[in-house]
């Protein structure tokens, strides 16, 4: 058992590590000492460093915050962005338009399409992505090009094109970013709704290189794309075997967080889950 912490004797011990630490150390210091002493050296100051910054902490009368924002730092970033996508009215897919920008973009069903049952009409994405823009550092949305409306627009023909979808099925939400943010919004989306078409039902954003010759998984299962048709299955897939995976997706979600999923899934889809 650890004794008790004793501030005015820890008060004693710190002035000493003052006094016998120098004030402008140099790599003289390190001159004496063998490659194990130094990392050996090296690994006890760091110890100690974080050990005097979590009791700094723990003796502190003010408390931290409970949540600080760094603009920054790409993953705050990214949820922060995420959060506005969110809170946009989605649009129909097919009437979006051309306009100029990079961003990221998320895309919800509301048909009938059995095998998608659990996200019809509901909070949760069918597919997230983004639209890098046209150079790296492109500073207005201008100079970004139309590469967000136009993947958009591309979405909305692959779609168009299957035999077993309607596009007037589809809206979504998207959001024009400044250039370097696109990737780390996208991550957070994905990551929080794990949308099933970036997930298990693959392939919506092939563009039939010849380099890609498989045929996607969302080729399997929503045929029409002309240059799918002349692709083969390698992994033996057929319809059937992906609607299995996508229902497996679905349920694996509910039993993952189950609360958390009554509010984002068809709320009748998870309640008749969460029962079974």
């Amino acid at each position: 058992m650890s004794e008790a912490f004793n501030p005015s004797q820890f008060m004693e011990v710190l002035r000493s590590l003052r006094a016998a630490v120098p004030v402008e150390p140099d790599e003289s210091l390190s001159a004496g000492l063998s490659k194990q002493q130094s990392m050996g050296l090296l690994h006890e100051i760091r110890e100690a460093i974080g050990n005097l910054e979590r009791l700094a902490e723990a003796v502190d009368p003010i408390r931290p915050p409970p949540k600080v924002l760094y603009p920054t730092d790409p993953k705050a970033a990214g949820e922060l962005i995420a959060k506005l996508v969110e809170d946009l009215d989605p649009v129909s897919l097919e009437g979006v338009g051309e306009f100029y920008g990079s961003g990221v973009y998320a895309i919800y069903y509301g048909g009938d399409f059995a095998a998608y049952r659990a996200i019809r009409g509901s909070r949760c994405p069918i597919y997230v992505g983004k639209a890098d823009p046209k150079f790296p550092e492109a500073p207005t949305p201008r100079a970004q090009g139309p590469q967000l409306s136009r993947r958009l627009a591309e979405h909305a023909r692959s779609i168009g094109l299957a035999q077993n979808l309607d596009v007037t099925d589809f809206s979504c939400r998207f959001l024009v970013i400044q250039s370097g943010y696109q990737a780390a919004a996208e991550d957070h989306l994905i990551n929080a709704y794990q949308p099933v078409w970036n997930k298990t039902c693959v392939g919506i954003g092939k563009h039939g290189d010849a380099a890609r010759r498989e045929r996607s998984a969302w080729d399997i299962l929503h045929p029409g794309r002309p240059w799918a048709s002349k692709q083969t299955s390698r992994s033996g897939q057929t319809p059937n075997v992906v609607r299995q995976e996508i229902e497996r997706h679905f349920l694996r979600l509910c039993e993952d967080e189950r609360d958390r999923w009554v509010g984002i899934l068809d709320q009748e889809w998870a309640r008749t889950c969460l029962r079974q």
